[in-house]
């Protein structure tokens, strides 16, 4: 990890990560977590005030800094944080009920790792619901995306603006139960997947 990754990123992803466009969409997105929670790629920690109808969230991020700034987060349940990346999850086989990740996918280093993990952590019966931005089903969007993204990802936590996150989470063996796309009016490299499945 660099200087810029260790000082500059942290600050650059809390502040990124609060503005109102995420905060508007987190409540609709942690509201369906149920039962033991695991939250991959936390963060500052900005989905924490909205978890309520669960019994715990393991709270994973590979970042010591963005882990401080989340412990400052006002979360009326209890929270175990994980400072780890969630291509090794150090949680035992069947053991959580629900996996959230909002804007993480698109960043891991090894989202089919990522994704196998989190199959092996859910109990059956469990629920992994998501929110990210990946490929756009536009053709011409796709190509600007991919030019960019080679460029960008170094500054924004290795962001990827071009995985196809429905075919990522469809490749695992989840069974898609619903799936959402939107893109952003004033953004067009912004493409939307918010889903669940199990």
């Amino acid at each position: 990890m660099n200087w810029y990754e260790r000082t500059i990123l942290p600050r650059f992803l809390n502040s990124a990560m609060s503005r109102a466009e995420f905060t508007k969409i987190r409540p609709k997105v942690i509201e369906q977590a149920t039962g033991t929670v695991l939250e991959i790629g936390a963060g500052a920690g900005h989905n924490l005030p909205f978890y309520k109808n669960v019994s715990k969230v393991f709270a994973l991020e590979p970042s010591e800094k963005l882990i401080a700034i989340a412990k400052k987060q006002n979360c009326s349940i209890p929270v175990e944080f994980l400072n780890t990346g969630a291509e090794q999850i150090p949680l035992a086989d069947n053991s959580v009920d629900t996996v959230v990740s909002t804007w993480t996918l698109c960043s891991v280093k090894d989202p089919k790792t990522v994704l196998k993990e989190i199959r092996r952590v859910l109990r059956p019966g469990g629920k992994f619901v998501f929110i990210d931005h990946g490929a756009s089903p536009n053709f011409l969007i796709r190509i600007v995306q991919s030019a960019f993204t080679p460029l960008t990802k170094h500054f924004t936590g290795n962001c990827h603006l071009d995985r196809n996150i429905e075919e990522l989470v469809k490749n695992a063996g989840f069974n898609v139960a619903n799936i959402a796309h939107s893109r952003e009016r004033f953004r067009p490299l912004i493409y939307n997947y918010q889903g669940t499945v199990d």
